[in-house]
């Protein structure tokens, strides 16, 4: 290869990935779904596909149905009623409980291989033992659950010390589901009659800075990840350029149509 094709061929590279940067800056603008406004680190699924996923972190794609926000984690759906950009926090709400009077735990809310979330001060762990034909005089069942003979119960997680029940409550129990509320939605303590209001009000999750993107978020850029599988990052910055790392000024970057670095 001559060296003026090998020049030609890289400066043209060079142009592709900063035009690239470019044309995602406006991909990436910000947009609703409801009364919410979907922006970085979060991002819109269109069509069920990551299609968008650049746009932001791995894994905080939001699909908007019948312009309601939904999260998936990692299979189980949940509604978005709030995102504060400030707290960098995010409340979820089950989907198969809305509505629901007496709302059914189906599953534990797992993070799972999703590190960037992590659980809020804010949450408080419930745990439902569901129709177990176990029955204590000290522990008062569900009401609306009743099942014949069979009974449901429900304990501020870690208070239920089934070592004092001899173990009945795991034995004799069909179904055993951790779920997650907001302290401050259990008045008095009052589970039997708070639990159902609380599910329906959701629960909080905290999102941390992923990867390498503390650099770049604090120098005012924002982190595009390659691929979610690889995820390497680059740092895209506000005025088009795409650096490495950092938008300070001396960071490696390139300027599109210029060939400048900074």
């Amino acid at each position: 290869m001559s060296k003026t094709l090998y020049y030609f061929l890289f400066a043209l590279s060079i142009i592709l990935v900063t035009c690239h940067a470019n044309t995602t800056t406006t991909a990436c603008a910000p947009s609703n779904c409801g009364n919410l406004s979907i922006r970085y680190p979060f991002w819109k699924k269109y069509n069920n596909t990551t299609d968008g996923e650049f746009c932001g972190y791995p894994d905080f794609g939001l699909e908007c149905y019948e312009n309601k926000p939904i999260m998936t984690l990692p299979t189980d759906q949940y509604y978005v009623t709030d995102i504060n950009y400030n707290d960098s926090s995010i409340t979820l709400v089950d989907i198969d409980v809305v509505d629901q009077p007496c709302p059914r735990a189906r599953h534990n809310v797992s993070l799972q291989n999703i590190p960037s979330f992590s659980l809020s001060q804010l949450d408080l762990h419930l745990s439902f033992y569901f129709n177990c034909s176990f029955q204590h005089s000290s522990v008062q069942q569900i009401e609306c659950m009743t099942s014949g003979r069979n009974q449901s119960y429900v304990f501020t997680s870690g208070d239920e010390d089934d070592s004092a029940y001899g173990g009945d409550l795991l034995r004799q129990c069909q179904d055993h589901v951790v779920v997650i509320v907001k302290q401050d939605e259990i008045e008095n303590g009052d589970l039997l009659n708070g639990f159902g209001g609380a599910m329906q009000k959701g629960f909080v999750l905290d999102w941390n800075r992923a990867g390498n993107c503390a650099e770049c978020e604090q120098s005012g850029g924002n982190c595009r990840f390659n691929t979610a599988a690889s995820k390497e990052s680059s740092c895209i910055c506000s005025d088009g350029r795409v650096a490495s790392k950092t938008c300070k000024k001396g960071g490696p970057g390139w300027v599109c149509g210029s060939g400048m670095r900074n």
